[in-house]
């Protein structure tokens, strides 16, 4: 009775399980079979699109907080290459009917090598919504173009501080491999000049995504998610507005100026063709204005730049307008150098502050049986002179004594010329060091120039084959000789300074001492809504007193250098300044180029009793450094301190 009933249970349970297998294989034969196109199509209509929400970048402010570069939303039309096929020649015809634009200049912005085959390239922005609009409606006239909504940088002072801002681009393959770019993508936007390059990781915000559902023809269905875009961090920094456009508008008009001043060297008009200036706070090293011109406008580089607009930019003409000669450019310094090499000399017991010293006309080096003649700028015999007299009005005769003095300390075998000098044997090339010549400031800009301090080995290895070659007798041509210490005490010869360096230089004469790193950066700011901001990062001033060298010494030549606007070099530059008011300390530089026409500095701090700032201004075959760089520090000085504008006023062709 027990076996029948469990073997009916069985019956029972396998025609159950035989009944859902049924079913199963019915229910899948269903779905593979007779559902199968049906699931296809719904599985075709719908799929997640991931769509990128650019992040704003940070902004760029001045010290007070005034915007020197911020975002704006801009219509951006892309075009990408891969999916133009055989018709590309007319859908460029089409876009630049639509939107205005030359042909052959859409092809040049889509040839741009920075972008990969399959990435969208733009090729125009700020296009009007009917243009959109057009787009959109026909896609099938425009295959692979997009129009996309796009944060792009806004200039709001248009090239003010072009040269210190830079300017953003498309990623590169060769950054892509570099470790400080980890994370970033080929379509992604980086600093690639400027503040805008070394503050790349904070001013980069982090991309958003939304996620959406959508059909076969990719219209939305819904959203399903997102992860919103975090804007970049604000970088503030040491420049003051109203202080660089002070210092741009005297640059350019004072090269102006010059323009029409009769050289007397050359019989011809000033070339003034271009310049620089940079303004230090003398205390901190903060830059607080940077100018170099010629200049361009950083907006140039949103469209990217097309072959014909690159040549422009790069003509000789055109003087270099991208190159920033404030913090790269090299000169001779001219007589802005005696400063340092007089301090110098008196650290090593070649001069004194107490000495005094003959100023003639005319130098020859003792016992060089060429009969080489230096000339004083000047033709007067000046007769005994003290340190500061010298200083004041510029005496090449008594400095150049200095150098012959640093040409007896090097060994007997390198005063020979059997022997190459090592750096330590070099005593002015040492203590010129000290005040970072011949080295590049730690700037925070991507380029910076280290000029040249030259010495025995360098000029060796430069020169060895023209010895051999023009004349092996010579071997001053690639030996150093006292001729070379002779020039380098004038800042002449192969010395060559930035006007950054030898702005950092002064700041440390001005303020006792201390070399300080120049720096842009003040604070990285992050928005936190309703005004209020949270410090992410401060950055201090970086400074180093320099060995070997008291106060007082530092103090003698300020002094000194207070009266070059009174009596010296300077005088007839600053002739009706209130130097009562506001003192200045400044030197005068006259770089010989040949075979340009001579190039004109002048060194400022202000004011001279207790320097604020430090102030420094060349200018490219400007003539002496009286007659161009010294008027235009003047009416830096004006602008700064409120007093009336005196114009330019020639200073004549003094040293």
């Amino acid at each position: 009775m027990t076996e029948g009933r469990a073997g009916f249970r069985l019956k029972v349970l396998a025609v159950l399980v035989a009944g859902m297998f049924a079913a199963l294989s019915t229910r899948l034969w269903y779905l593979q079979v007779l559902a199968a196109e049906r699931f296809r199509r719904e599985a075709e209509n719908n799929s997640v699109r991931l769509i990128e929400v650019p992040a704003p970048r940070g902004r760029i402010l001045d010290r007070n907080r005034v915007p020197l570069v911020e975002n704006r939303l801009s219509l951006v039309v892309t075009v990408n290459r891969q999916e133009l096929g055989d018709d590309a020649e007319s859908v460029l015809l089409r876009l630049s009917e639509l939107l205005g634009i030359r042909v052959r200049v859409l092809a040049e912005r889509l040839q741009d090598p920075r972008y990969y085959p399959y990435q969208p390239v733009p090729v125009a922005q700020d296009i009007s919504k009917d243009a959109w609009f057009t787009i959109a409606e026909h896609p099938e006239e425009f295959p692979g173009v997009d129009v996309v909504e796009t944060p792009v940088r806004r200039y709001p002072r248009g090239r003010l501080a072009a040269h210190v801002l830079g300017h953003v681009g498309p990623i590169t393959a060769e950054q892509l491999d570099q470790e400080r770019f980890r994370g970033y993508d080929r379509n992604d936007l980086v600093g690639q000049a400027g503040v805008e390059a070394v503050y790349e990781r904070w001013l980069q915000g982090r991309e958003g995504i939304v996620k959406y559902l959508v059909n076969a023809a990719g219209e939305p269905i819904r959203r399903l998610g997102e992860r919103p875009p975090v804007p970049g961090d604000d970088v503030v920094l040491s420049l003051d507005l109203g202080v660089q456009r002070l210092v741009e508008q005297a640059l350019s008009s004072g090269m102006e100026h010059a323009r029409a001043i009769l050289d007397p060297d050359t019989g011809r008009y000033l070339q003034a063709d271009a310049g620089a200036a940079v303004v230090l706070d003398a205390d901190t090293g903060e830059v607080v204005a940077l100018a170099s011109r010629p200049t361009f406008a950083p907006s140039i580089y949103q469209g990217g730049l097309t072959t014909e607009e690159a040549a422009r930019l790069e003509r000789p003409a055109a003087h270099q307008p991208l190159f920033n000669r404030a913090t790269q450019g090299a000169y001779p310094p001219g007589s802005t150098f005696k400063p340092f090499v007089a301090l110098a000399a008196v650290r090593q017991g070649i001069a004194s502050l107490s000495g005094s010293y003959p100023c003639p006309p005319t130098f020859t080096v003792p016992g060089d049986e060429s009969g080489t003649v230096f000339h004083n700028w000047s033709s007067s015999d000046y007769g005994y002179l003290s340190l500061a007299s010298a200083l004041v009005v510029s005496c090449d005769t008594v400095f150049y004594r200095f150098g012959y003095g640093f040409w007896q300390l090097l060994p007997p075998a390198v005063q020979g010329l059997t022997q190459v000098a090592r750096p330590d044997q070099e005593v002015l090339q040492r203590e010129l060091r000290r005040f970072g010549f011949g080295v590049a400031p730690r700037l925070d800009l991507p380029s910076v120039g280290s000029g040249l301090l030259p010495g025995g080995r360098w000029k060796f290895e430069t020169f060895r084959d023209d010895w051999q070659r023009v004349d092996p007798f010579n071997r001053c041509i690639a030996y150093w000789c006292p001729g070379d210490y002779v020039n380098m005490s004038i800042g002449q010869g192969y010395t060559l300074v930035t006007p950054l360096q030898l702005a950092t230089a002064y700041a440390a004469i001005a303020n006792g001492g201390r070399l300080c790193q120049p720096h842009l950066g003040l604070r990285i700011e992050r928005p936190l809504g309703g005004g209020r901001v949270e410090v992410v990062k401060r950055i201090r001033p970086r400074c180093r007193r320099i060995r070997g060298y008291t106060p007082e010494q530092f103090a003698y030549v300020r002094q000194a250098l207070a009266q070059v606007p009174v009596s010296g070099t300077a005088a007839s530059a600053f002739a009706g300044f209130p130097l009562d008011q506001v003192p200045v300390a400044g030197k005068t530089g006259t770089a010989e180029v040949p075979p340009h026409q001579d190039y004109s500095w002048f060194a400022a701090m202000v004011p001279a009793d207790d320097p604020r700032y430090v102030i420094v201004v060349l200018v490219e075959q400007g003539g002496h450094g009286s007659t161009t760089a010294a008027p235009i520090v003047r009416s830096i000085i004006e602008g700064l301190y409120g007093l009336p504008s005196s114009g330019f006023v020639s200073g004549g062709v003094t040293d």
